[in-house]
């Protein structure tokens, strides 16, 4: 038997084409199957492996990959809903309100917005006239066929035992049945959105003296204080976000964007920076996360753009996968929070729209890092329970140094 040779330190080793062809033809289908697996089977996986790629290819290729495995997972779930398959509820039906109305899907009327590369045209401050949200918010007029689809039921309560947060889902995808969009409204009178950076991201260079545990303080980890918690936005590499903490700037407002606001007092407003919001004086915390998706109740029309650099150098608006967004109603007083698996942004925005949300920014995306939990405190301290049970995987990361920034609900002190 011939013996392979042994290589010699210094020797050039020739690669000759038709073997890296075939390695080639080898690897790439390898790599889209590890991902496919990974983004199905182990989100947690999937996720933490597209930031190592992200160091190695670049933001590009890895957006390449991450479409192309989505689209085939997308077209399975249409292939099995074409043969039969039904959609379940996300959870189990029981409604404080009344029937919902017929379907109804809300109509979109666009308006007109700059991106980042276009700063020049500002929309200017919506009307605040619009008529009030009830609170409790009034049913949904379903978009989907689902039992109990647009009603909303309780979800947690604050430190005084009155209900601070309902719950419901929407379908609001026709060619997607499977698409699901569960929507949080909490009441801002009774509780307060406090925001938390992670050890890690935002990435900022500014020598600015901030505290960045990734940790919920300790003074809102106690019963009946702390509520729930949610994910928060891309990386900064994909589109250098403006953050503000305490008032101080870690990263840089950028003009055009959407722009989540919380002041001193609790309120907290959605606004495109140097059009509804042009000055850092009287606000805490800011948080920008691409394109507005919702302003003055009118959908933004570049939500129907399959653009990577719109919706975070990551998955373009077209592109069905996890989604996340923050929203508010017209009056202040309702804080939306909406997200589910295979959903577009037309979807999302419908959903958040049909809703109540006024205005509404996305947050992050893709399956791992779309996370909303409610907090029970039992004796041996608190558990969190995801919103939806696809949610499983890390579901008490924010009880613990988080890595990515997000947001968590606490009851207002009396």
């Amino acid at each position: 038997m011939r013996k392979k040779a042994a290589a010699i330190p210094g020797r050039r080793i020739v690669v000759r084409p038709g073997v890296l062809l075939k390695g080639l033809l080898v690897a790439i289908p390898a790599a889209c199957l590890a991902v496919y697996l990974a983004a199905t089977v182990w989100p947690s996986i999937g996720a933490q492996g597209a930031d190592v790629l992200r160091d190695l290819v670049g933001d590009p290729a890895v957006a390449w990959l991450e479409g192309r495995v989505f689209q085939v997972q997308d077209a399975l779930l249409q292939m099995e809903y074409r043969l039969g398959a039904k959609p379940d509820a996300p959870w189990a039906v029981g409604s404080m309100t009344a029937t919902p109305q017929k379907k109804n899907p809300v109509p979109n009327t666009p308006f007109v917005i700059s991106t980042p590369a276009v700063k020049a045209e500002i929309p200017s401050a919506p009307s605040q006239s619009a008529i009030p949200i009830r609170w409790p918010p009034l049913p949904v007029p379903a978009l989907g066929s689902l039992e109990g689809e647009g009603e909303w039921a309780s979800y947690f309560s604050n430190g005084r035992g009155e209900t601070a947060a309902y719950r419901t889902f929407l379908q609001p995808d026709p060619d997607r049945p499977y698409a699901i969009a569960a929507v949080v409204a909490a009441d801002l009178e009774k509780i307060r959105l406090h925001y938390v950076l992670g050890f890690e991201e935002p990435f900022f260079t500014e020598a600015v003296d901030v505290q960045r545990t990734g940790i919920i303080p300790k003074a809102d980890k106690q019963p009946g204080i702390l509520l729930a918690a949610f994910n928060g936005g891309f990386l900064t590499r994909h589109g250098l976000f403006g953050v503000v903490i305490d008032g101080k700037i870690l990263v840089p407002m950028i003009d055009g964007l959407g722009t989540l606001a919380i002041y001193p007092d609790g309120r907290v407003q959605i606004g495109v920076w140097g059009g509804d919001l042009t000055s850092l004086e009287g606000i805490s915390t800011i948080r920008q996360n691409g394109p507005i998706v919702i302003h003055g109740g009118k959908i933004n029309p570049r939500a129907f753009e399959d653009s990577l650099e719109l919706w975070g150098a990551s998955l373009g608006g077209d592109m069905a996968t996890w989604r996340s967004a923050v929203g508010v109603s017209a009056d202040g007083r309702t804080l939306y929070y909406a997200a589910g698996g295979s959903l577009n942004m037309p979807a999302l925005a419908h959903a958040l729209q049909a809703a109540g949300a006024y205005s509404a920014i996305q947050l992050d995306i893709n399956h791992f890092w779309v996370l909303f939990t409610r907090f029970v405190f039992e004796p041996d301290g608190p558990k969190a329970f995801p919103l939806l049970d696809e949610m499983r995987e890390n579901v008490d990361r924010y009880l613990y140094a988080c890595s990515r920034d997000y947001f968590y609900l606490a009851s207002k002190t009396p």
